[in-house]
């Protein structure tokens, strides 16, 4: 008994460190990539210009960093940081949110529609040259569809007064191949497409700046703390319907929340950096391998572990090719297939467990 309390609070202490490392991580690499790209700031710089940002500190010592230097760091490259953080984060903690529901491990949020929503909502934007909203005319397009999409795919997978894992899945893929193949047509036939828009279809956090990441704040945070507080819930679903029903869960409701809670997030946080792929499919994944399956370690780990990925594909995106910047979903997709394919290795060998 003494032995088992003792592996139970040094898998605790081990979890716990493992997360404090993580956070370190994530600052650390935020800091480096700060001074990463076409003018490269030296990190003594980097520092003093964060230092120099925040209150009552920046009384306590003066720093003489070039101008050029500080509108590049904060103005350009912080926005860009922030943006990944919010951006990785979000999409990983969705792609948890899915596989437990679906209880499938390798879904991610764009199987129920988010993404080709979104991409259908963007290029006809352009493609009709449309402008109500200014500047936030393609993001809020972007943002609409794709929530009007996964409520087509609820709506459409409600049989009996539930929505079946299997109809979700599958009618999600049928919906995501309709509106991907409006988008080819989209492009193919409208030359506007090929601009800088295009670009946004493959992924950027190059065009992020502070008005769109104030407004990503509030919601993406709001979300995950939602999904955090019903993680209890979230793990009697990967058990099964059956299981978390009668254990006392109103299961048709709390899915219903959690999709909603995660449609929301992610239509949010796409549609201001275009469809960034396989971030929520593999870090719940390396989350899970790490902390095991409960969400209680999974939720966190999974958001800390997207930011960081991203914040390095951001960076990967500016010195793959030099004097270009490569866009992000690229990077993205050219690391997560290779990890797909472990997984799913792995998974025949019997050796994953979800």
């Amino acid at each position: 008994m003494v032995f088992s309390d003792a592996r139970v609070m040094g898998s605790r202490i081990g979890k716990s460190l493992t997360g404090y490392l993580s956070i370190i991580l994530l600052a650390f690499v935020s800091l480096i990539s700060l001074g990463i790209g076409s003018v490269n700031v030296p990190l003594k710089n980097t520092a003093e210009i964060i230092w120099d940002q925040i209150p009552f500190l920046n009384a306590l010592h003066y720093f003489s960093v070039p101008y050029t230097q500080y509108a590049i760091i904060t103005q350009l490259r912080e926005p860009q940081i922030v943006g990944g953080i919010i951006v990785g984060s979000t999409l990983a903690v969705g792609g948890t949110v899915v596989q437990s529901i679906f209880r499938n491990p390798i879904t991610e949020p764009y199987i129920i529609g988010i993404s080709s929503g979104a991409a259908l909502g963007a290029v006809m934007t352009i493609a009709l040259s449309l402008n109500f909203l200014g500047y936030y005319t393609l993001e809020t397009n972007a943002f609409v569809f794709s929530i009007i999409t996964v409520v087509i795919v609820y709506l459409l997978s409600f049989r009996h007064g539930r929505a079946p894992p299997t109809f979700l899945l599958l009618i999600g893929i049928s919906l995501s191949f309709f509106a991907s193949s409006i988008v080819s047509f989209l492009i193919f036939t409208n030359v506007n497409l090929a601009g800088s828009e295009y670009f946004w279809l493959l992924g950027s956090l190059q065009t992020l700046n502070w008005q769109e990441i104030s407004m990503l704040i509030p919601i993406s945070l709001l979300t995950s703390i939602a999904i955090f507080f019903m993680r209890n819930e979230l793990d009697a679903l990967q058990m099964g319907d059956e299981h978390a029903h009668s254990i006392g869960v109103n299961v048709e409701r709390s899915k219903a929340m959690l999709i909603a809670l995660v449609t929301l997030s992610t239509s949010a946080v796409v549609s201001v950096s275009g469809l960034i792929g396989f971030v929520g499919l593999i870090m719940p994944h390396i989350s899970r391998i790490i902390f095991g399956g409960s969400n209680k370690y999974v939720i966190p780990s999974s958001a800390l572990f997207g930011a960081i990925f991203l914040i390095l594909a951001n960076d990967l995106t500016k010195v793959v090719v030099h004097g270009e910047v490569v866009p992000i979903g690229i990077i993205t997709g050219i690391i997560g297939v290779p990890f797909f394919i472990y997984l799913l290795s792995r998974m025949a060998k019997g050796s994953y467990i979800q």
